[in-house]
């Protein structure tokens, strides 16, 4: 454990070393030892952990080739090359190794035949309950006549039509990918968790850990 001299907060103590070093904080502590080599490779990448989520970040890593590249219709101003996006998810994917062990995170990706790693549920129920929802409201909603003030009335009464249809659990993890008005969302498991999970619970341990400052 660290040793603190007389007067020195342990608050407020800078992180001078990753061995063998204790952060505590209010509300947590990060043991060094517990896994040394994770925290030296986040220390080696701070700086693309820390723009994880900044997609303007990973835009301006573009080298003058792509800079330079032509106008195409499929390549908007944002555009990021899928080399950019590959050393991004590559990085995600580390983090995930070291987190939940060593997987090929990859493998089955875009079956849904396939349980939640988190909560258990069955990711092709969702995508049913949401085929469902989407044709029966093509059935009463027009998408290029009707109004937009009808469009949640018209949504409820499908919904509530399969109210008793699927479990609570399937309805919960579908309500990020249910139609909205103006567009639609394709429904896809993320490295096997359902969208919900991948959101509430895995995606925020991914990125730079704020406690390391």
């Amino acid at each position: 454990m660290v040793e603190f001299g007389p007067g020195q907060d342990k608050l407020k103590m800078p992180l001078t070393t990753i061995m063998g070093r204790i952060i505590i904080s209010p509300v947590s502590t990060i043991n060094y030892l517990f896994n040394t080599e994770y925290y030296q490779w986040m220390a080696q990448h701070e700086t693309e952990l820390k723009n994880i989520d900044n997609m303007n970040w990973w835009r301006a890593q573009k080298n003058e080739r792509e800079r330079n590249m032509p106008s195409h219709p499929n390549r908007s101003p944002y555009h990021i090359p899928s080399r950019i996006l590959d050393i991004r998810e590559d990085l995600m994917l580390t983090q995930l190794n070291y987190l939940f062990g060593e997987h090929e995170w990859k493998r089955n990706r875009y079956s849904n035949d396939r349980d939640c790693r988190h909560c258990g549920v069955h990711m092709q129920d969702i995508s049913e309950y949401i085929s469902k929802v989407t044709n029966s409201l093509d059935d009463i909603w027009d998408w290029h006549n009707d109004d937009e003030k009808d469009f949640e009335p018209s949504l409820q009464q499908v919904l509530d039509f399969y109210d008793d249809k699927y479990s609570e659990l399937v309805k919960e993890k579908a309500r990020l990918n249910l139609p909205e008005y103006g567009q639609r969302t394709m429904f896809g498991n993320k490295y096997g968790w359902c969208p919900v999970c991948w959101e509430d619970v895995i995606y925020p341990q991914l990125g730079w850990d704020d406690r390391l400052e």
